[in-house]
C-alpha cells in the first residue's frame, strides 16, 4: 500500500445507530436545506433533489429522548 490506498478486501463496520445533540441534529438538518436551496439556486435540480432526500431520510430517523 505504498499509494495510500485501502486494501480492496478491507472490511468496514458502521455502527447501528449514532447519537447526536439536539444542536448537532438542528445543525445537520439546517445544512441539508441550506444545501438544498443554493444547488437549487445555480440549476442543480438533480443534485438538489438527492439532497433533499437525505434531509428527508434524516428527519424521518430523528427520534426524541
Amino acid at each position: 500500500m505504498t499509494d495510500g490506498s485501502r486494501n480492496a478486501d478491507a472490511t468496514i463496520r458502521f455502527a447501528p445507530a449514532i447519537a447526536l445533540t439536539k444542536r448537532e441534529a438542528f445543525e445537520a438538518c439546517e445544512v441539508c436545506a441550506e444545501v438544498e436551496r443554493t444547488l437549487l439556486r445555480v440549476g442543480r435540480a438533480a443534485e438538489a433533489a438527492r439532497v433533499a432526500a437525505l434531509f428527508e431520510l434524516f428527519e424521518n430517523r430523528l427520534l426524541m429522548s
